[in-house]
């Protein structure tokens, strides 16, 4: 068994808040280390070829750029209206 030292405003923080839990404050203590000692593990997240995705997230990935947005643009109103002017005539 190993030792750790905390400050004693720490400590009580922690008595507190396994009283409330009905814990005892090292059931608290090591329950923290667990679980951010491995949640750096969980994290890691495997890329997907795009065939193994939902067809629907297939084809957003693989749809073709329309266009370019202008600076002024930012929200794409004028290129939307474009298109509709094209689209419909207008």
């Amino acid at each position: 068994m190993a030792t750790i030292t905390l400050s004693t405003t720490a400590y009580n923080h922690a008595k507190q808040y396994a009283e409330t839990q009905n814990i005892t404050v090292d059931e608290f203590i090591v329950s923290l280390i667990d679980k951010y000692a491995l949640s750096k593990k969980k994290k890691q997240f495997k890329m997907q070829p795009i065939e193994k995705l939902a067809p629907e997230i297939q084809d957003i990935l693989s749809m073709p750029l329309v266009g370019q947005l202008d600076t002024d643009d930012i929200n794409g109103e004028k290129a939307r209206m474009e298109y509709l002017k094209e689209k419909y005539g207008l």
